[in-house]
């Protein structure tokens, strides 16, 4: 019998695909594309994201290393805990990304993975940071501030190989980063107001990481490099 890979045993069925024409964010006015709604055809997947979604800023979204967002849906069962009211605006598609699965979240995955979905072959990139649109769009000052604190932000991959996506495809890793440093300890350690010689060791392993975004690696290691001359001084 064949040994099974552990790699492999993580996949889930994509339960919805969404994209966004560019509009008017509501309470702000200001342009974002934020608002995107399910799709049921197939899509093209590509290094620009996919077909139909468009993006008002073009600097912190959108781009190979942000081709394609995925929010696990069972944060949003945490967030209509968390602020009771919003049930009707805690809903998939409402923090503005392009797949909604449920069965895996940040605890299991990590920078580096590489997933298949329908035609298309994705890495993990970055963790999504999460920026003040949301909260504008669903009308709770301070969103995004709870988002990162509780690394509840989902994720960003670039493509590897394009092709078609859609609806009711699966979604499979098939290769998981050697450094087995899941986005839940990544925002944890990212957290961490002083990191000690252990923790400054995998924030460095993890800025060494090629798949991981630049800008992330950057910050990761400003973080390491700073704790370490807090210590010295």
């Amino acid at each position: 019998m064949d040994t099974p890979d552990p790699a492999r045993d993580l996949a889930t069925t994509v339960d919805a695909v969404f994209v966004g024409a560019l509009g008017r964010l509501a309470n702000d006015g200001g342009p974002s594309a934020i608002d995107k709604r399910a799709v049921d055809d197939a899509r093209w997947l590509d290094a620009d994201g996919v077909a139909g979604d468009a993006q008002a800023n073009r600097v912190h979204h959108g781009g190979p290393e942000r081709a394609l967002n995925h929010y696990p849906a069972e944060h949003y069962d945490a967030w209509r805990a968390r602020y009771p009211g919003y049930d009707d605006a805690f809903v998939p598609g409402a923090l503005g990304e392009n797949i909604s699965t449920r069965g895996f979240t940040e605890a299991d995955v990590c920078v580096g993975d590489v997933f298949t979905l329908g035609e298309a072959t994705m890495q993990i990139a970055q963790p999504r940071q999460p920026c003040w649109k949301p909260g504008t769009r669903i009308g709770i000052a301070g969103l995004a501030r709870a988002i990162a604190a509780e690394g509840r932000a989902g994720w960003l991959y670039r493509v590897l190989e394009p092709g078609h996506i859609r609806a009711g495809d699966r979604l499979t890793r098939i290769e998981r980063a050697a450094h087995g440093i899941t986005l839940a300890e990544l925002w944890a350690l990212q957290g961490t107001r002083h990191p000690d010689t252990e923790q400054r060791r995998r924030l460095l392993t993890l800025a060494e990481q090629p798949s991981l975004a630049p800008e992330w690696r950057k910050r990761l290691a400003n973080r390491a490099r700073q704790a370490a001359e807090r210590d010295r001084g």
